[in-house]
């Protein structure tokens, strides 16, 4: 069996392949990636799945010669291999034996393949209804980091809540003590709701780009996104989430001041230079917010001029910094920042609502230098 292909268009499924596989898979074939020759649409199927996500890519052949075959290979070699390759095409050799030879100007390599028996099934099966969707980069920027990835005893906290609703898709994550509400694509309309782990979305995310519009729909017990010559299945799970809307709406803001969101972050990381406990303490006072941090040897403080918008922005209030941290990054532009009636923080934008829970006031004392000296002699 042999093929011509493009090299710009088969680097391109390859690199796609080799980020969704993984090295560290005990299982041999979940390294590799299925390439299938279909003489009928002279196109290369790839496929590569890691059990939770399936990718499916078509390239066009430019030339081939034998019959329809199947084979793996190695993904992240296969993709190396294309990236140094120097020419525009491609050439391909199967021969008898279990190795595959690419060539292109004066380059060669010859490399293992195994059979295809190994490789695990996974059919991506075509939904009877689908909608169109865009954005999806933006759209998990804004929501997964609100989602507990290692939360093992609960794990619908692993999900984004993807809703399909008549003012179009709204992502919704939560890891139990913050919770995020975030617009998606206005012209994805409907009355569906999808659990899907953050992972998975974020693969997908990786996969594509902010422009790519898909075809979105569910097929036994997977989302399945699809645009030319490219098809993504992730796994679905099943239960029933946190009624966030609910929560959201009895939440109401004792004062709000405004912001912008780098802003806000640039002077969180300058507040937690002393940070010890993961705690960043919040004082407002009027158009003025400090944000304070105490460690083992002292304390640091920043500080930005805020706008008051309702309310008398005033007190001290306690919240998680890596939570903090990761909204404000998620975050983009002017953000209304307010404090609820139970010392709930809020932060909205245009495009996302963010809710956490405040701490505890304590923090641990601080000791002097002396003192650790004295207590070390």
């Amino acid at each position: 069996m042999n093929f011509t292909i493009e090299r710009a268009a088969f680097l391109t499924a390859a690199k796609r392949t080799a980020q969704l596989v993984s090295s560290a898979s005990p299982l041999e074939a979940l390294k590799c990636a299925l390439l299938e020759i279909d003489t009928g649409t002279r196109s290369l199927h790839m496929t590569a799945t890691n059990m939770e996500v399936t990718l499916r890519q078509d390239v066009p052949l430019l030339a081939y010669e034998g019959g329809d075959t199947t084979f793996a290979i190695d993904a992240k070699l296969l993709s190396a291999m294309l990236t140094n390759l120097p020419g525009n095409t491609v050439e391909c050799c199967k021969g008898d034996k279990d190795t595959l030879a690419l060539s292109s100007d004066h380059a060669y390599y010859q490399v293992p393949v195994t059979s295809s028996k190994g490789f695990p099934h996974m059919n991506i099966t075509a939904p009877e209804s689908m909608v169109k969707l865009s954005g999806v980069p933006s759209m998990v920027r804004r929501a997964a980091f609100a989602t507990d990835p290692n939360n093992s005893n609960m794990p619908l906290l692993r999900c984004v809540n993807l809703r399909l609703t008549s003012d179009g898709l709204r992502a919704v994550g939560s890891d139990g003590v913050c919770i995020v509400s975030a617009k998606g694509d206005k012209q994805c309309t409907g009355d569906q709701t999808f659990l899907i782990p953050a992972a998975n979305l974020e693969k997908l995310a990786q996969l594509c780009e902010e422009k790519d519009t898909f075809s979105v729909g569910m097929a036994d017990r997977q989302l399945v996104f699809v645009k030319e010559g490219f098809q993504f299945a992730a796994r679905l799970m099943h239960g029933s989430y946190v009624d966030t809307d609910s929560l959201i709406a009895g939440t109401q803001n004792t004062f709000t001041v405004l912001s912008d969101s780098e802003e806000l972050r640039r002077t969180l990381q300058a507040a937690t230079a002393a940070c010890m406990d993961n705690r960043t303490i919040l004082h407002f006072d009027g158009n003025r917010l400090t944000l304070r941090c105490t460690g083992e040897v002292g304390s640091s403080n920043a500080a930005l001029t805020v706008i008051p918008l309702t309310g008398q922005p005033f007190g001290d209030y306690c919240f998680a910094v890596d939570r903090l941290e990761r909204c404000l990054r998620a975050l983009r532009g002017t953000v209304t920042l307010g404090i609820a009636q139970t010392g709930m923080l809020t932060l909205s934008t245009e495009d996302a609502f963010y809710m956490q829970t405040q701490l505890r006031m304590t923090a641990p004392k601080a000791k002097s230098a002396c003192k650790k000296a004295a207590k070390a002699a």
